[in-house]
């Protein structure tokens, strides 16, 4: 295709047609209509307030736009890039991008997509790229703010961004800082999982070199394991905290989970869930699953255990205890009669395997 942006023709053929199909919503969102909105509301809400400023006094006023302050909404944004020769790496763009918004309790209304492709790529492949993003937003139940497309000739693989917008409530006061210790820590999916459907996506010839088609054909169905917002967020009010499993895999979400709530574990790594595939596949190519990206899988801190495993299996996800929160520094891993503690996050493997495959 030529460089730069890709032609109306293009566009209409290869975006707009497929999301047609699809049903899916192109232009203005929700979230941007009720961004009016909220402006249009602060204004009349000053407005107000000067009408109304020679009756009250000045902590009555203040009171008041406290409590207008607390019921408000604010609008939040997550963005996440993917990048590959497989035109599914905008799925996981949206995925991990709706995914980050989820972990701070918050659903993804819409989502904006940019893709950058090389030049040697050709329109089917935007044609897979808006059908792999459309099927995945009708499913997420997302609006499709806009899909822009260009070809440029300073990348060598599609590389996909993706902006995912919600809404939550705003409050200016801080919330009162909540203790974790003694609630127990929780996987929600599986470790690895994103990175080894993304290798399979950009190495099934490789593979078929060492696996029967069968077994690509059972790994490829796995992408129905990776966890959605609505699956996630149907927990939150049971749960103090969410984390999704990014760049550096489990082990690099454990360290920053610690690292933000200000607080140590002890967990037991056999009990982190792995897939028969993800083994495998890492196997072959001589990775760590446990240093794996993998979006579509989170952390959870509850002190509602039972309750959260038992909600997230009616919504056909699997939930597994890892272990507990502590009143302590130590991050403590533990493993059968070995115990260690856990290392600063290193570097991600899906990242190695490409350096290495490109």
């Amino acid at each position: 295709m030529r460089l730069g942006k890709i032609t109306q023709a293009t566009w209409n053929r290869s975006v707009r047609k497929p999301l047609k199909k699809k049903q899916c919503t192109v232009g203005k969102m929700a979230w941007e209509q009720k961004c009016a909105e909220l402006e249009q509301q602060i204004q009349r809400t000053e407005q107000s307030q000067k009408t109304e400023q020679d009756q009250k006094t000045e902590q009555d006023q203040k009171t008041e736009q406290d409590q207008k302050i607390e019921t408000g909404r604010m609008t939040v944004w997550s963005t996440a890039s993917a990048g590959g020769k497989n035109a599914n790496v905008g799925a996981y763009a949206v995925i991990k991008a709706a995914g980050e918004l989820a972990s701070q309790k918050v659903m993804a209304e819409g989502v904006s997509i940019h893709a950058i492709l090389p030049e040697q790529m050709q329109e089917e492949d935007v044609k897979h790229l808006t059908d792999t993003v459309g099927e995945l937003c009708k499913k997420m139940n997302l609006e499709i703010c806009q899909i822009q497309v260009e070809t440029s000739s300073f990348v060598t693989q599609m590389v996909v961004t993706a902006t995912a917008v919600g809404e939550k409530k705003s409050t200016a006061i801080r919330e009162q800082e909540m203790t974790v210790a003694g609630q127990e820590l929780l996987l929600c999916g599986y470790a690895g999982l994103e990175g080894t459907l993304r290798i399979l996506d950009e190495s099934e010839e490789d593979l078929g070199t060492r696996f029967v088609p069968a077994f690509l054909e059972k790994a490829k169905l796995l992408r129905e394991k990776l966890v959605l917002p609505d699956q996630i967020l149907s927990v939150k009010e049971q749960v103090s905290d969410i984390r999704q499993i990014g760049s550096g895999g489990i082990l690099a979400a454990l360290w920053e989970l610690g690292e933000e709530l200000q607080t140590g574990f002890d967990i037991d790594f056999s009990k982190i869930a792995l897939k028969q595939e993800t083994v495998e596949i890492c196997e072959f190519y001589q990775l760590n699953p446990y240093l794996m990206t993998s979006a579509g899988s989170f952390l959870l801190v509850t002190g509602q255990s039972e309750e959260v495993i038992a909600c997230l299996a009616e919504q056909g996800v699997s939930a597994v205890r890892l272990g507990c929160m502590k009143d302590q520094n130590a991050r403590v891993i533990k493993n059968g009669e070995e115990t260690r503690y856990l290392d600063r996050p290193a570097a991600d493997e899906l990242a190695r395997w490409w350096k290495e495959h490109a």
